[in-house]
């Protein structure tokens, strides 16, 4: 007797039941306008130190006067047609301006602070603050402290080997902190800026005990 063909049911139920499609659950496009519509309807949040951020970099522009000398008119005169009370806005309240003026008044000052600052980054700081966006200014104030302890350690060397100042009579980190507060109040930036007529003084102060 010929054997009869099997017949191959599907199930529709139970842990053999087709697999979704990737995406299947994804959300329906209704659901996605009804989502986006309900985000519309909420008011942005204040961005939080715009104004100081925005102040710190009118200081390192020094385009303007200081906030206690007049900083509202000198960013008035910038463009005359900016309204005072908008201006006070940005300056005081955390308020933001538009941002294609923001955008210009921004790449005017950060063209003040030298090529290696960037609008855009500036920019960004300014409207999200840290930790979202870091502050534009940390790491090359990093890197110019690095720079000045780099002098100090020079200047430090130069004066123990040039008056035969033993390790065993000075504590190194009191002498190394006189001699950063020295170089700034000598304006001692760059190593050329140490001069023959700077070696006595910075000894004087750095090693009283050998004057």
């Amino acid at each position: 007797m010929a054997r009869k063909p099997r017949v191959h049911s599907t199930p529709t139920t139970g842990g053999n039941a087709p697999k979704p499609t990737p995406g299947s659950d994804s959300p329906t496009p209704a659901a996605l306008a009804s989502a986006f519509a309900t985000l519309g309807e909420e008011p942005p949040a204040p961005p939080l130190g715009f104004s100081a951020r925005l102040n710190l970099l009118l200081d390192l522009a020094a385009v303007v006067p200081a906030r206690i000398e007049g900083r509202v008119l000198g960013v008035l005169a910038i463009n005359p047609a900016w309204k005072e009370l908008e201006v006070r806005r940005w300056l005081q309240q955390d308020q933001l301006p538009d941002r294609a003026e923001l955008r210009r008044l921004v790449k005017l000052l950060v063209a003040q602070l030298g090529p290696e600052h960037d609008a855009l980054r500036w920019e960004a700081f300014l409207v999200y603050g840290s930790p979202i966006v870091g502050s534009p200014v940390e790491h090359l104030l990093y890197r110019e402290d690095r720079g000045r302890r780099d002098i100090a350690s020079r200047i430090f060397a130069l004066l123990t080997e040039q008056y035969a100042i033993p390790p065993s009579s000075y504590d190194a980190d009191l002498v190394f902190q006189r001699c950063l507060k020295l170089m700034q109040q000598f304006n001692i930036y760059e190593w050329e800026d140490f001069q023959a007529g700077h070696m006595e003084p910075f000894r004087s102060v750095l090693f009283p005990e050998t004057s």
